[in-house]
């Protein structure tokens, strides 16, 4: 039992392992052989597919650990697993496996049979033994959940009836009106408990904002590398920059952004990922390599054609864009590609000089963090004066509640974010036919996990802008909310269309509902709007019969709100004087920061309800009533400004390319 081997083979829809020790191998006896649906081969590591101690016991063969061996998705995983439980063990012996995948008629290899020395074993080069990175995960496309669209309408309206009723029921029986109910029902708290609450809030308030202080202080700086395992070889850092008819000076500033990236070991490669219907690609892309190519390890461009079944829009063309990648750097180069970190980005960001080192930082600190997504703070700032109260507000509270987010969360992606180019593969890198890539990128990152969050947060900001018209800033806002419609979609389409299990999806859909943006968080928020009328109009009603009870938890209630406004201007004006100081942001004036801050409570009621609720409900009706909903991309900076792509002034002679029209082209 001390230099087991394994081999392994898929059969129609059934895998079958064994496993044997050295004595049983000369006589080519088996002690173990395990046999279970592939489904549940790949699902998980149920003692059902694989060999445990207890199964192996009942066979008469006693390992001194059970077998760990994985296929598929975590091919990688057998060589390390077997050299630390079988190879090493053996004093030098081999360790032999193979597995065959025969579906039907058709026999296709998901991976080679090989023997190596446990010494190769453990080097754990995944080419070493398989020809890529396991299989895709197979998920439904977006278009198969289409046939939930009509049902999310009614959905919403049921859990807004559940939430509602019951509470304003609760204060409305044996004949007494609302108010006398809620006046009651203030009037029995005691005032130690009233006071404890608001202790126990503003404790956890403040802790959480001095966390995130010393969480994001100092994060321009270089990190130190502390990880688990640091790779004998450097990182190699891809960045894909989204780009559709984007202004000369936009794409300037993001790649100079990328070439002055400090403390990685290799210089990072940015592509280019353009539309092929974008006429002005070849030139901003020659451009961009007079301009950045000699600090870049490469600059690449890639022209993506939208194919049927696609969708207009980003997911597509950074589907294209990666696989583009991927075929260059891993078939062709032979690159790992859990050495090849790709972050994603929109055209309009700003890098912070250490953005990437802080990616690689989180990614060699973690135990494993080849399958995990990494993302900093949600910034929108650049031309932040660009926009009126109303944007101002609602960005500035949407930017704050993403950095400093409760200690019990962990964000979503928005917009950029970085994963291993071998998770990616995992995934099937990007849906082409899905609109709100970055939340759906996240929530397939948890089926492949089983339901378990797979985002880290790092410190680093990349810089964005806003989008500074009311109207334009409203068509944004339901191209995401439909995006929260279309992703619950989504997840019904998960449930019925694949076997995960269902603690797996229900991990997955609880993920999904209190992301902040999702359906049924605006149904809760609307929710809350009409309770809290409800409870204004009650208070207001029956005022003098408030004792002083009530008035002591209202009084509290009201500087809960103190605390919480208090810390929110305190963090903010900290960030602004030290983290952004890096960004060329458009500072507002003092006078109009006396006007955000007088205004901010009435603006986050009305921005609540003009770019949350209004545009939920507005997506929910167009998803029903109308289907998919065109990809408009709202104007930024100067593109708001009405400034063209500016060639001649990114192009020293502003004269086209060469280049190819479609494909991928690089230096």
């Amino acid at each position: 039992a001390k230099a087991p081997g394994a081999s392994g083979s898929m059969v129609g829809r059934t895998v079958t392992w064994s496993a044997w020790s050295k004595e049983d191998e000369a006589t080519g006896g088996r002690a173990l052989e395990v046999a279970a649906p592939r489904e549940e081969f790949e699902a998980n590591d149920s003692e059902a597919a694989w060999g445990s101690r207890n199964m192996a016991e009942a066979n008469g063969w006693t390992p001194s650990a059970p077998l760990l061996a994985r296929v598929g998705s975590r091919g990688e995983d057998i060589n390390k697993e077997s050299s630390r439980e079988g190879g090493e063990a053996s004093g030098g012996e081999t360790a032999s496996w193979g597995a065959t995948w025969s579906e039907g008629s058709d026999d296709l290899p998901i991976g080679a049979a090989a023997s190596t020395s446990p010494s190769h074993l453990a080097a754990g080069r995944t080419a070493a033994l398989w020809p890529g990175v396991g299989h895709e995960r197979k998920l439904p496309p977006q278009r198969q959940a289409r046939r939930f669209y009509k049902h999310m309408l009614p959905l919403a309206l049921v859990q807004l009836v559940v939430m509602v009723v019951p509470i304003l029921g609760l204060f409305n029986h044996e004949g007494q009106k609302f108010g006398a109910q809620l006046v009651l029902f203030l009037s029995n708290i005691p005032p130690w408990l009233s006071w404890m609450v608001f202790g126990m809030y503003s404790l956890t308030t403040v802790v959480n904002y001095v966390y995130h202080y010393f969480r994001l202080a100092g994060s321009e700086a270089v990190p130190v590398q502390r990880g688990f395992e640091t790779s004998a070889r450097p990182l190699q850092h891809v960045v894909i920059v989204c780009a559709y008819k984007e202004p000369a000076e936009v794409l300037e500033r993001t790649f100079e952004s990328i070439a002055q990236q400090r403390g990685i070991g290799r210089a990072p490669i940015a592509v280019l990922a353009a539309e092929d219907r974008d006429e002005s690609r070849h030139a901003c892309f020659a451009a961009l390599q007079q301009r950045c190519g000699g600090r870049l390890s490469r600059l690449l461009l890639t022209s993506h054609s939208l194919s049927e079944g696609e969708a207009t829009g980003k997911s597509s063309n950074e589907n294209f864009a990666a696989r583009e990648v991927y075929r260059r750097l891993v078939d062709s180069e032979g690159y790992d590609p859990f050495e090849v970190i790709v972050t994603i980005c929109d055209a309009d960001s700003i890098f912070s000089h250490t953005y990437l080192s802080h990616v690689e930082a989180a990614y060699t600190g973690e135990p494993d963090g080849r399958r995990l997504i990494y993302k900093g703070p949600l910034n929108v700032y650049r031309n932040f004066s660009d926009a009126g109260l109303l944007v101002q507000s609602l960005e500035l509270a949407r930017c704050h509640q993403d950095a400093f987010h409760s200690l019990m969360t962990v964000p979503y992606p928005y917009s950029n974010y970085s994963l291993s180019l071998g998770f990616a593969s995992e995934l099937g890198f990007w849906t082409p036919d899905c609109m709100p890539e970055d939340i759906h990128t996240a929530n397939k990152a948890m089926v492949n996990s089983f339901g378990s969050r797979a985002v880290v947060t790092i410190p680093s900001v990349i810089c964005n802008d806003l989008v500074p018209l009311v109207a334009d800033r409203y068509e944004q806002a339901k191209r995401h909310q439909f995006g929260s419609v279309t992703e619950l979609a989504w997840l019904g389409a998960l449930l019925t269309e694949t076997r995960l299990r269902l603690p797996a999806w229900g991990a997955v859909l609880c993920a999904e509902a209190s992301r902040a943006g999702s359906l049924p968080g605006a149904m809760l928020c609307l929710a809350g709007h009409l309770l809290n009328a409800a409870l204004v109009v009650a208070l207001h009603q029956n005022w003098q019969d408030l004792t002083p009870s009530a008035t002591t938890a209202l009084s509290l209630m009201g500087a809960s709100a103190v605390v919480q406004w208090t810390c929110f201007w305190a963090a903010e004006f900290a960030l602004w004087a030290t983290l952004l100081q890096q960004f060329p942001l458009q500072r507002p004036s003092f006078v109009r920061w006396l006007l955000l801050i007088a205004v901010m409570p009435f603006a986050s009621l009305v921005n609540g309800l003009l770019f949350f609720i209004v545009p939920t409900l507005h997506a929910l009706y167009h998803a029903a009533f109308v289907g998919e909903l065109a990809y408009v991309c709202a104007p930024k900076g100067e593109a708001a400004r009405g400034l063209a792509p500016g060639l001649d002034k990114l192009s020293p002679r502003g004269t086209r390319s060469s280049s190819p029209s479609s494909g991928v082209s690089g230096l």
